[in-house]
């Protein structure tokens, strides 16, 4: 599964391939994404949160599955911080 990765521990955003689970042996079954793969400090931070967003571009909707992991103990994140925010984890979009 190809994603964009913004680690706290780069300075600019990569193209990333995540790895997926599968649900069974069939050819027809479904995979799932695993996150916990590409994100870090799971001693600090085990949970991986997730949430959709939609993107309107004119006619056209466009969904992003967004996982990520946000504590007061991890690093700041400068991709993602803006002005007096400071978002303190990794996120794969």
């Amino acid at each position: 599964l190809r994603c964009r990765l913004y680690s706290a521990s780069w300075t600019r955003p990569r193209q990333v391939t995540m790895l997926t689970r599968c649900s069974g042996r069939s050819r027809a079954a479904q995979r799932f994404p695993v996150p916990e793969s590409l994100l870090e400090e799971a001693a600090v931070q085990p949970y991986v949160h997730n949430c959709f967003v939609n993107v309107w571009e004119g006619r056209y909707i466009h969904r992003f599955c967004i996982f990520f992991k946000r504590h007061l103990r991890l690093r700041a994140n400068v991709l993602l911080s803006t002005g007096g925010h400071k978002f303190r984890g990794d996120a794969v979009v």
